[in-house]
């Protein structure tokens, strides 16, 4: 008998351990997870990713970007809309997107196996159970089930929180439930402060949307000098998250939006429209006929693979979200903001408040990221801030390389561009760098390796952990002192890249939650590890600003012609190519040095407009919209 078990994590891996299966069963994996505890166990298996193709790759992302509009077109989409706001709409479309990635890349992977494979017998979970009625037959086979719960954890269902007390760093993940009592506290510390938002006393006033006081201070030092009063409305991360963050917001005279005083005589009508729209998605959910033909892939009719978790996510979050088209109708009905700032159009917060103006008051997406696409990549540009923009929505690029790329690709107008150069790197041009006199430090930057492209597979992760050994050989035999910097984002894998770091060395420093600037100041070179290469780190940039010979290494086959590549301001090599020679020159070749160093200033000239005086070129843009 010709019989296959999928398995994706470590309870699955214990039900067979536990069953009583075919012996001659062949084991596939449908992870790097499931794919390294096997390998521990000596357990002969698979790896079911390598039944996919790059183009099916491709196939999937672009189905998960189609299906980010899949409410769009439901008969009764209008019954769910609250004070101009579609409440299905609010979900976090980036967070809507890794659901729906994660989901079809498995569909496909238990696909291509089945297909290839034909078997006549499967064991697998009930939860992937879903995933297997969903795809057509092509041989009757027999399907052995072993239980296991379905909840998904989405993204935003918890958060990575990083603190100091004094020297001692404090890591830990916490609900999104439990950040909203953790708010009540950072409120106490407001009211001592006097840092509450009173529209009635304030005027010249310009709202920004999740914006941290410490990446911006320079541009809130620019707005109040000009006597422009910034409130901040941050839901996810408090505007107050650490000390630092505290004394900026006093010292610049900021305010914060008070989101129990705005809804507090309305907890009877919000109640109300809670338990009213409760009736209304279950109605939304019941037109089976709508999702049945909208969840199709490979015609594969999916919608019983994600119904629950995705009905269980609405259900979760429809009192926040009511809360939160009430509080953003009351904060715009009894505000005159000058202008509404934003760093892009897609998150809960940004999307209630851009959806409740209604373009009434003059909004700004403000460029925040290195975005430098080529038409090779151009696909997953869609991670920047360029979906849900509209016509009157101005946008303040980093400069002409990113303005020509919007005018061109997006078709966006003339008229809608601010070009300002970046606000949040004016600091980054005044920094005098320390110059070590012992030992070469080297900064080792890390890329994500979340699944947000559909080509992170275990294939990458394996890539990524032989590429960190043979760098940390090299760096070792150069007899240099090696820092590590992971990425700051809430990114799962970042665990396990600090993992392979210490496989090789349990001593190195590994840095997840503090300023990338801190650790450029000491810096004489910088590796930075991307697992795919379609897009640009910000990192990179910002090694650049500092003169600092940078190298990009891609887990990929091919190198993409990005400006900084074509004009050699950064060192680029795959994973596979000989990079002892490379990182040796990097480090101790003057020439090559000296190089890098010429051709990174001539990029960051071509890239940014007004280095360093971008706060107040913005500053002075927002200051115009009040006359």
């Amino acid at each position: 008998m010709n019989s296959i078990i999928l398995v994706e994590d470590a309870y699955d891996i214990k039900e067979i351990n536990d069953s009583k299966h075919d012996l001659e069963s062949k084991i596939f994996t449908l992870n790097f997870i499931s794919h390294e505890l096997l390998e521990k166990e000596n357990v002969l298996h698979e790896i079911g990713e390598s039944y996919v193709s790059k183009e099916d790759k491709i196939k999937t992302f672009d189905t998960a970007i189609t299906l980010r509009k899949w409410h769009q077109k439901h008969p009764n989409l209008k019954k769910l809309k609250f004070k101009g706001v579609n409440l299905v709409d609010l979900f976090d479309v980036n967070e809507l997107h890794q659901f729906l990635l994660e989901s079809l890349s498995k569909l496909i992977i238990i696909k291509r196996i089945i297909e290839k494979t034909k078997p006549d017998k499967i064991f697998v979970s009930e939860k992937l159970k879903h995933i297997i009625d969903s795809i057509p037959k092509i041989s009757n086979f027999e399907v052995q089930i072993f239980s296991k719960s379905t909840k998904t954890v989405f993204f935003f269902d918890e958060y990575h929180i990083n603190y100091k007390i004094g020297p001692i760093p404090i890591s830990f993940n916490i609900s999104r439930t439990n950040l909203a009592k953790i708010r009540k506290w950072y409120e106490k510390i407001a009211t001592i402060q006097n840092f509450w938002y009173d529209e009635k006393k304030l005027k010249n006033t310009v709202l920004f949307l999740e914006f941290d006081p410490i990446t911006y201070e320079e541009l809130f030092f620019e707005l109040n000098k000009l006597g422009i009063t910034i409130i901040l409305l941050n839901r996810r991360k408090s505007a107050m998250w650490n000390s630092k963050a505290i004394s900026i917001i006093k010292k610049y005279n900021c305010k914060l939006v008070n989101e129990n005083k705005l809804i507090s005589n309305n907890k009877q009508e919000i109640f109300k429209n809670i338990e009213y729209f409760k009736k209304e998605f279950k109605q939304f959910w019941l037109d089976q006929e709508f999702l049945e033909r909208t969840f199709v892939f490979e015609n594969c009719f999916f919608w019983k693979v994600i119904k629950d978790s995705l009905i269980q996510v609405y259900e979760n979050r429809l009192s926040d979200y009511v809360k939160l088209v009430f509080l953003s109708d009351e904060l715009l009905k009894k505000s005159n903001f000058v202008s509404i700032v934003s760093l892009n159009s897609m998150g809960e917060t940004e999307n209630s408040i851009i959806q409740n103006n209604n373009n009434k008051i003059q909004t700004i997406i403000l460029e925040h990221g290195y975005a430098n696409f080529v038409n090779d990549v151009s696909r997953y540009d869609v991670f920047h801030m360029y979906y849900k923009l509209s016509s009157n929505d101005k946008i303040a690029v980093w400069g002409k390389i990113q303005k020509e790329y919007l005018q061109k690709k997006k078709n966006i107008d003339e008229n809608q561009f601010l070009q300002v150069g970046s606000p949040r790197h004016d600091s980054f041009f005044k920094i005098k760098k320390k110059i070590n006199t012992n030992k070469k430090q080297i900064l080792i930057l890390t890329t994500p390796l979340q699944q947000h492209t559909g080509i992170t597979d275990t294939y990458t992760v394996l890539r990524y952990q032989n590429l960190i050994t043979n760098i940390m050989k090299i760096l070792k035999q150069l007899d240099v002192e090696i820092i590590v910097k992971l990425h700051p984002s809430q990114d799962k894998f970042n665990k396990l890249t600090s993992t392979f770091f210490k496989k090789f060395d349990k001593n190195i420093p590994i840095f997840h939650a503090t300023s990338i600037l801190t650790h450029l100041k000491s810096s004489d070179a910088v590796i930075h590890i991307d697992p795919n290469g379609i897009g640009l780190s910000t990192s990179i940039l910002e090694s650049l600003i500092l003169n600092i010979p940078t190298m990009n290494i891609i887990i990929n086959d091919e190198i993409f012609e990005f400006d900084c590549v074509q004009k050699n301001a950064i060192m680029s090599f795959l994973d596979t190519d000989n990079l002892e020679k490379p990182i040796s020159n990097l480090l101790f070749d003057h020439d090559t040095r000296n190089n890098l160093i010429i051709n990174g200033k001539n990029h960051v000239d071509n890239y940014l407009i007004n280095p360093g005086e971008a706060s107040s070129k913005l500053a002075h843009y927002l200051n115009s919209f009040s006359h």
